[in-house]
Parts: C-alpha cells; structure tokens; sequence
C-alpha cells in the first residue's frame, strides 16, 4: 500500500465505511455503533464526586449536625468508592474495544468475539499508558495554569459591589485562552495514542514501549504530515458533529410527528372516558413515550456510531501507508506471477 497524505486518506476512508455496513442490516448497524461508542467511552476518564458538607455548629445543633455529617460522610464515600468501581469497569471495557473497533475496521468484519479474545492481555498496559499520559499532561498544564489563576484571583475585587478593572478581565481572557489550550493538549494526546500508538499494538504485536517509539518516530520521520493529519480530522470532526446534530434533529421531528399525532388523537378521544380510559389513555402516552425515545437512542447510536467507524478508518489509511501489516489488511498485494514451467519437449 502506498503511503497516503492526510487529504488522500479521506476517500477510501468512506469508502471503507460505506462497505462495513453493506449490505444493510439494522443488527450489523446497531452492533457497529455501539462498538464505536464503547471504544470512544474507552478514551474516557471518570471521576468520582468529591466535596464536603459544611457543618453548622452551635449549641442547640451541634451534636445533631455532627451525625448528619458522620452519615453524610460515609454515603459519600460508598458512593465514590462504587463510582469509582463503575469508571473503572467502563474504561477497561472501553479500552478494550478499541483494539476490538480497530480489528474490525481493518478485517471489514463484524464478529467481535475473535479480536475480543485476542487482544485481552494488552488492554491493562494500554490503560496504564492512556492513564500515565494524561496524568503527565494534567499536571504539565496544571503547573502552566496556575501561574494566570493565582493573578485572576488576586485580581478580583476585594470590596462588595466594586467593579473588577482591567486588569481582571484581562487575567480571565488569558486563563481560558489556557484552558482552551489545556483542551487542544488532551486532544492530542487522546489521537496520538490511538491514531498512531495503538495500530502497532494491534497489527504488529508490539509492546507499549515499542508502539510508543513506532509512533514518535512516524512523528520525526513526517512531522508535516503528522500535524496535517491532525489538522485535516480536527475539521472533519466539526463539520462531522455539525452534520450529526442535524441528522439526530431531524430524525428526532420525523419520528415525533407521529407520534404527537396518535398521542393528541388518544387524549381527544379518552380523556373523558372515565376511570378505564384514563388508565388506557396514560399507558399509551408512556409507551408512545418509550418507542419515541428507543428511536431516538437507536438514531443517535447508528449516526454517531457510522461517524465513529469513518474516524477509525481514517487513521487506518493515514498510518497504513507506513505500516506494513495494517497496509497489506487494508490493499492486499496482487498475488504472485505464476512462473512459466518449462515444457519438455517429446519427439513424435
């Protein structure tokens, strides 16, 4: 396969996408999707609440108070600790379905079992690398950071009702020029693992030293191209969640018209038929309710997750180009020449 710029990837990226849900079957579509979504839940974190409860004591309270905050403590803690297991659970599922979304896209399948089962022992050092990464970055950005927060708060006002000068608003422009960077950072870091790290993970068995050294040397190999990648699919994800948006309103008014219809129809017809029309009525408003909300899930889900796969496939044919492996899954080589067998040559 021959090595594909960040604009050049785009077209057999669709149609890549276009072959994995032909020929069209609602259950391939919905498996797809929410095999995108979880791999794209994978790149996210979740934290537990944090906070406390302020205790109000004085002499008539105070005792009372201190064991409300004694049991408000503790729900805290079984609630975070039980979050923190929930997140947990969910960023190893979604971690490992990347590598499952990832083998999909390359072998244009839909069985997931196999890639499930392949790449298992890889997920716990994928999540550590993921986890170590964004730990660095935060503390990185945190350190940057902190220098414009601690001027924003020295810079607001100190007296009640007196207006904050320039020099507030000045800070505050500053601090969230920051944290947009703070933003476009963690993006980075989220596409260069799992655009550039993981397809070594996947095709050619590395380990997360070698898929990590395999990537920053495509990066110092081809930087222009590496930042024109990014670029190109930070545009495409705009245009890309602009045209979902639209999609999902869409689908949304078209499956309520319907609905709102035979909804307004039930209410005209049985709100005055008594004790049994008004059960009647009530339980088809709640499951006219529930189809609406199932269409619109199974909406969301095949839109956003046909976005996803495109993404996936995206990546595969930037990197494809430049990785031998995932290049021969995604354009095999034309088989070999047979050679001419020489013919003996047979008197008469």
């Amino acid at each position: 396969m021959r090595i594909l710029s960040a604009a050049e990837a785009i077209t057999p990226a669709i149609e890549r996408t276009k072959s994995m849900f032909r020929p069209f079957s609602l259950r391939s579509f919905v498996k797809l999707g929410l095999v995108a979504l979880l791999a794209e839940m994978g790149a996210q974190f979740i934290f537990p609440p944090t906070g406390h409860f302020a205790s109000h004591s004085n002499s008539r309270s105070g005792a009372v108070s201190w064991s409300i905050n004694q049991h408000a403590v503790v729900a805290l803690a079984v609630v975070s600790v039980l979050f923190l297991l929930i997140g947990v659970c969910m960023l190893y599922f979604g971690s490992r379905m990347q590598f499952v979304l990832m083998d999909l896209v390359a072998y244009r399948t839909t069985v997931v079992g196999p890639s499930w089962r392949r790449h298992g022992p890889k997920t716990w050092p994928w999540i550590g690398l993921k986890v170590a990464t964004f730990l660095l970055a935060f503390l990185v950005i945190g350190g940057v950071a902190a220098w414009p927060l601690l001027h924003l708060i020295r810079s607001i006002p100190s007296k009640t009702g007196q207006p904050p000068d320039a020099a507030f608003f000045g800070n505050f422009l500053f601090l969230f020029a920051i944290i947009a960077g703070m933003v476009v950072v963690l993006m980075l870091c989220l596409w260069f693992l799992r655009d550039l790290v993981l397809p070594f993970l996947v095709f050619e068995n590395a380990t997360i030293r070698e898929g990590v050294s395999g990537a920053v040397e495509l990066i110092r190999r081809e930087p222009g191209s590496v930042l024109l990648y990014f670029l190109v699919k930070f545009v495409l994800t705009l245009v890309a969640a602009i045209a979902a948006e639209l999609c999902i309103l869409a689908a949304a008014i078209i499956v309520a018209i319907p609905v709102g219809l035979i909804s307004g129809g039930l209410w005209i017809l049985l709100r005055h038929a008594g004790p049994f029309g008004a059960v009647f009525l009530y339980t088809s408003l709640g499951l006219l309710g529930l189809i609406f909300l199932v269409c619109l899930m199974l909406t969301i889900v095949c839109i956003v997750g046909a976005i996803l796969v495109f993404y996936q496939a995206y990546a595969l044919y930037f990197v494809g180009g430049r990785l031998a492996a995932l290049g021969d899954l995604l354009e095999p080589p034309p088989p070999p020449f047979p050679e001419a067998v020489p013919q003996q040559f047979c008197p008469i």
